[in-house]
C-alpha cells in the first residue's frame, strides 16, 4: 500500500517539474514525511486543469456522499485505490474515468515484516528525481458550509521484485508514472482501457531503497527534518535489496 510519502520539494521546484502553477493563496510547506492518516492537503495536477496545482485532501470522498459523518468515515478507506478494482468500486469508478490526477512525490515509505518486528524503508528513484504517482480525485461538497473540497486517492498495483522484498506482507506498491506517460494519464479523452495499461509496477532497476529509523512511526521527528530519510543499520535484519 502507500500511506506515507515524501515531498521535500519547494513551490518553485514543483512548478518547474510539473509545469503547473501553485495557487497564490495556498501556503505549501515541503516535508520529508506526509501521513495519509493525517489527511494532509497536497497540491495535485488534475485532468480538468493541468496548468494549475489543485490543493486536495488525501483520502478520496466521493461527490455523492451527503452526510459529513460519512465523509469523515470513508476517507480512511480511500487513501489508496487498488488498480485491480478501480473501475468497479463505486467510490473510484467515475473518478477513474474522468478525474485522474498526478500526485507529486520525491519518495515514499513502506514497512518490512520480519517475525514480530517491522522495519521502515524509504524508496526513491535511482536518479533522485521527483516523480508523479498515479491518482484519482473527486470533489465533495460539505452540506453544512457549501464548501467544495477536492480529495484524492493514490493508486496501487502489484509490487515489483524490489518492493516484494521490502513490503513483504502486502506486496503492493504505488503506481509511479514514467514522465513521458504523465500527460496521457491526466488526458480526459484517454480511454479507460488505455489508462489501465499505465498502471504497471515501476521497473526495479530504476528505484533505490534503504532502511530508516523506526522513529518515523513515533512522529517525534520534525517533518521538515532530513532525519526521516537518513539510512540506518539494523544488524539483525537480513534482506537483499540487490
Amino acid at each position: 500500500m502507500c500511506y506515507f510519502i515524501e515531498i521535500n520539494l519547494t513551490k518553485i521546484e514543483l512548478e518547474k517539474r510539473f509545469g503547473a502553477k501553485m495557487p497564490e493563496d495556498f501556503q505549501w510547506k515541503p516535508a520529508y514525511f506526509f501521513s495519509g492518516f493525517d489527511y494532509p492537503r497536497i497540491p495535485v495536477v488534475i485532468s480538468q486543469q493541468p496548468e494549475n496545482f489543485v490543493p486536495a485532501y488525501w483520502g478520496l470522498v466521493p461527490s455523492w456522499i451527503r452526510e459529513e459523518s460519512k465523509a469523515f468515515e470513508i476517507r480512511s478507506k480511500t487513501l489508496n485505490a487498488r488498480m485491480e478494482s478501480i473501475s468497479e468500486k463505486p467510490s473510484f469508478r467515475k473518478p477513474f474515468l474522468s478525474r485522474r490526477c498526478l500526485v507529486p512525490a520525491h519518495g515514499f515509505y513502506e514497512w518490512h515484516h520480519a517475525g514480530t518486528r517491522k522495519y521502515p524503508f524509504y524508496i526513491a528513484l535511482a536518479n533522485d528525481e521527483p516523480f508523479a504517482l498515479a491518482g484519482i480525485t473527486d470533489e465533495w461538497t460539505n452540506p453544512s458550509t457549501g464548501e467544495k473540497i477536492p480529495t484524492f486517492s493514490i493508486i496501487t498495483t502489484q509490487a515489483n521484485s524490489l518492493l516484494e522484498r521490502i513490503h513483504n506482507s502486502k506486496k503492493r506498491m504505488p503506481v509511479i508514472l514514467p514522465p513521458e506517460k504523465e500527460k496521457s494519464w491526466i488526458d480526459p479523452s484517454l480511454p479507460p482501457e488505455s489508462a489501465m495499461q499505465l498502471l504497471q509496477p515501476y521497473p526495479t532497476e530504476l528505484l533505490k531503497a534503504w532502511p530508516v529509523s523506526r522513529q518515523i512511526a513515533s512522529r517525534t521527528i520534525d517533518p521538515a527534518s532530513p532525519e526521516f530519510i537518513q539510512p540506518v543499520s539494523f544488524p539483525e535484519l537480513e534482506i537483499d535489496l540487490k
